[in-house]
């Protein structure tokens, strides 16, 4: 397929998908809510599925190492899977950290470069856009409480 057509094609495919939205808003929101909601549960089913197929290697390789009864090979487990756990919220909040120093920095750089006075804003706009910057937000109001209340 050249992608003149494909992108004839995609244009085509996006124009349908604004058409429902706008037409079935209710419709859409709901079959993305329960498509992500399924998504969801299947990840959380996942991921206790993995921590419980963990627990049961190391319960065994514990008991087998150290020939431990089950009490001391559970005991023993825990506090490996707590160190583990530890280690890993320590890393992700220092990565969190670094992430939010990272993009208040860059905020501020953009604040700088980009100063911003909503008032001499406004007085450059013309009386279309004035219009415009009112009416459009009213009218996405209007349609959300609508269609979504």
């Amino acid at each position: 397929m050249n992608p003149s057509k494909r992108w004839k094609y995609l244009k085509i495919w996006v124009l349908i998908s604004l058409a429902l939205i706008v037409l079935f808003p209710d419709v859409v929101f709901d079959t993305t809510t329960n498509i992500l909601g399924f998504l969801f549960d299947h990840f959380v089913e996942f991921s206790h599925i993995l921590f419980e197929s963990v627990e049961m290697v190391l319960d065994h390789v514990i008991e087998h190492l150290f020939e431990t009864d089950l009490h001391s090979t559970q005991t023993i487990v825990f506090y490996v899977l707590l160190a583990i756990g530890s280690y890993l919220l320590y890393r992700m909040g220092r990565y969190f950290l670094h992430l939010y120093r990272r993009s208040r920095l860059a905020w501020s750089e953009f604040r700088t470069e980009h100063p911003f006075d909503a008032m001499e804003y406004w007085r450059e706009l013309t009386r279309f856009e004035k219009i415009k910057l009112i009416v459009i937000p009213m009218v996405i109001l209007y349609l959300y409480v609508m269609f979504f209340m």
